[in-house]
């Protein structure tokens, strides 16, 4: 909906905008902004004044020697007299003798004499410009003189003479003008031909740049000949007195006279410095141009960049004209289009401003009715400006939003779980911590099933789970959202799968290993039952007893480090300074006598320093205990079994080391898993209760437990622990 009303707006304000350039083209509406424009770039083209042009003044001089105006007809044959002697090339008399006179007969004569010399005739116009009337001078001038043509300055709307505008192109018998006649002679053009009589801007020289003679001093004949010789004589009035002077632009001197204007228009077209306009139609078009580009910037720009735009083409525009009247003599009007583009962009710019507002009180009001949105009653009755307290309810209601946002994201982004949000493609748009910890920091834009694939390593059967290369186990799930979306966790249930693992072993091993020694125990019974006879007397043999009493024993043990190691993973720990040689040689102590039974020797190899740790005494002594009883159970006869004490940098390590076999294979990997088989001795086997509990004390007092095997001679058992500090 919204999208139909823009480009219905857009249409529409463009629509306005072309027409009004059409309507302001052809009927020429903003002309007066155009003359003023053109009067400034006008000042790029000032042309130089030909020399051929001379000007024949009726000045304050001559009026002064003549008498006053107007002067009896004689005077002018007198200067057309001495003009006949000193031969110019044409002579343009801009003074209209439309009456008879006297003096006719005479003038006639002089103009004869003097040829070519062409007379000016006045023509009447209607409103629309054509001509309806000409009053020409009497027959006999008529006669005599070379042409009669018009001398009519029309200005523009301002008053301003800007144009040679001929009437020849205006109604049937209209004249040609006094300079397309003059000009025919000189050049051998016909007047009557397009060029001469289709109008053009004048392109005025300087202020006095043309050379002028006083009438008074050439009818004496006080003006050199060759000043006079050859040339285009224009004799008109320039003393002020006489009315004959119009407004002209700025730049050429804002008052001129008739004859000065008519010596410009004969200039211009000397020095080829004519300047066209183009017809009105073209205009429109051309104007329609930039107008176009900012209507489509306004479908692709922002408002700052449209603004931009409609400047940039604005002053495009100025400077094309510019560019065209410096290089090509052409004057393209740029006020319809530079008010075309401002129409346009406020058009626009209000239309926009009105939508939005609309839009904006639809939507805050819709947000304002959604659960967990509260709109303030301050910000309804802040007065003001209407669209600013619209913004303001719609910042409100956003800033409420952008809060349950944050909320939700940060929640998403806390889960342990790893969360993906996954288009309807399988791409993924969103990632939160625990997914970019787990698949990387590129998560985001990769694909669903690649992600899987990375934790695919082992699928672990009909359960679903997915285990990654590190051995943790995951869960997959997925739930759907709007428009295909849908979200996709994979939870990692490592700890679960570990304490559900446990679970199978410890029932494994209560089933098995601790049935085990008690199921022999009852068969050595019943077995001595049978031999007893039928009293049932259990007469014991000595090697039956021992062997019950070492099935007992290992039942018991069993038993009690199972206990010890589940104690060690729960039970709160009470952390206090302790001597780590103290806790090594009591445990030695403990291990003797059955040390001495096997013949194994017990060696100290520390010093005699104390060296202090923070921990749970008895913890650290039964695991010392379970690395020496170890150690003896697997050394051979006459061995020796090392134990060690010392601080390395901020540690202190714990090592037992003596001869023996090495582990079985998959016990070598993981000499502390819980429940491996190991090799067994004095008669009992191994299910690594000892070794468990030894790397849970080692992990819950922040260190860790080590194993290594030296091929020709033994295992090496470690134990690392943090130093005490001194103010522990």
């Amino acid at each position: 909906m919204i999208r139909q009303r823009l480009y219905l707006e857009w249409s529409l304000v463009a629509l306005a905008a072309g027409l009004f350039i059409w309507l302001a083209s052809i009927h020429g509406r903003l002309a007066f902004i155009d003359h003023k424009i053109y009067d400034v770039a006008s000042q790029l083209i000032t042309p130089q004044a030909d020399d051929a042009i001379l000007i024949v003044e009726i000045d304050e001089a001559s009026l002064k020697a003549l008498g006053r105006w107007p002067w009896p007809r004689r005077e002018h044959a007198r200067l057309l007299g001495t003009l006949a002697t000193y031969r110019p090339a044409a002579i343009a008399y801009d003074v209209l003798f439309l009456e008879p006179s006297a003096d006719d007969a005479a003038l006639a004569a002089a103009l004869a004499n003097a040829a070519p010399v062409f007379l000016p005739a006045l023509q009447e116009r209607d409103a629309a410009g054509r001509v309806h009337g000409i009053t020409r001078p009497p027959l006999l001038l008529v006669q005599s003189a070379a042409g009669i043509g018009e001398a009519e300055l029309v200005p523009d709307g301002d008053g301003v003479i800007r144009r040679a505008d001929s009437a020849g192109a205006k109604g049937q018998g209209a004249l040609p003008s006094l300079t397309a006649l003059m000009l025919g002679r000189f050049t051998g053009a016909s007047p009557n031909a397009a060029s001469a009589n289709s109008p053009f801007l004048i392109n005025y020289a300087g202020r006095d740049s043309f050379r002028r003679v006083s009438f008074a001093d050439l009818a004496a004949g006080e003006v050199p000949r060759a000043l006079v010789y050859g040339k285009l004589i224009m004799v008109g009035a320039t003393a002020a007195g006489l009315g004959d002077v119009h407004s002209v632009p700025e730049r050429a001197g804002g008052l001129l006279s008739g004859a000065e204007i008519q010596a410009n228009i004969v200039n211009t077209q000397l020095t080829h410095s004519r300047i066209r306009t183009l017809p009105p139609p073209l205009a429109a078009l051309l104007a329609m141009i930039p107008l176009a580009l900012l209507m489509a910037g306004f479908l692709r720009l922002t408002p700052a960049a449209s603004f931009a735009l409609a400047i940039a083409l604005g002053v495009a525009m100025l400077g094309v004209s510019a560019a065209a009247l410096v290089l090509a003599h052409l004057w393209i009007a740029p006020a319809v289009a530079l008010t075309a583009l401002a129409m346009a962009y406020v058009l626009w710019g209000w239309r926009r401003l009105a939508a939005m507002n609309a839009f904006i009180i639809a939507r805050t009001s819709a947000l304002a009715s959604e659960p967990g949105i509260v709109l303030s009653p301050r910000l309804s009755a802040q007065g003001g400006d209407f669209i600013a307290n619209e913004a303001n309810r719609l910042d409100h209601v956003i800033e409420q939003l952008r809060s349950l946002r944050n909320f939700v994201s940060e929640a998403v982004e806390a889960l342990p779980a790893a969360i993906c949000v996954v288009r309807p493609d399988g791409g993924v748009v969103l990632a939160n911590r625990a997914a970019a910890a787990l698949f990387g920091e590129s998560a985001t834009g990769r694909q669903i099933d690649q992600l899987t694939a990375l934790v695919m390593s082992a699928q672990e059967g009909e359960n679903g789970l997915l285990r990654d290369a590190a051995g943790r186990s995951f869960l997959k799930t997925s739930s759907s959202l709007p428009d295909g979306y849908e979200i996709v966790s994979f939870a990692d249930v490592s700890e679960l799968r570990r304490i559900a693992d446990e679970r199978d072993d410890i029932l494994q091993f209560l089933s098995h290993d601790i049935r085990s020694p008690n199921a022999a125990i009852v068969t050595l019974l019943e077995t001595e039952q049978i031999a007893g006879g039928p009293s049932g007397a259990l007469p014991l043999s000595g090697a039956t007893i021992e062997h019950i009493r070492a099935h007992a024993r290992h039942a018991l043990r069993l038993a009690d480090d199972f206990v010890q190691l589940a104690r060690a993973r729960r039970r709160s720990i009470t952390f206090e300074p302790v001597d780590l040689s103290d806790i090594a040689r009591e445990a030695a102590d403990m291990v003797w006598p059955r040390a001495s039974l096997r013949g194994v020797t017990m060696h100290e190899g520390s010093g005699a320093d104390e060296i202090w740790i923070m921990g749970d005494r008895s913890m650290v002594l039964r695991a010392a205990i379970n690395l020496l009883e170890n150690a003896v159970k697997f050394a051979p006869p006459d061995a020796t079994v090392t134990y060690t004490v010392a601080a390395e940098g901020e540690q202190a390590v714990l090592s037992v080391s003596g001869p023996g076999p090495a582990m079985p294979p998959g016990r070598q990997a993981a000499p502390f898993a819980l429940y491996a088989d190991g090799r067994p001795a004095d008669g009992t086997g191994s299910v690594g209760l000892g070794l468990a509990f030894v790397q849970t004390t080692a992990l819950r007092h922040g260190g860790e437990a080590s194993h290594t095997y030296h091929d020709g001679f033994g295992s090496e058992f470690r134990i690392t622990l943090p130093l005490a500090s001194p103010e522990d």
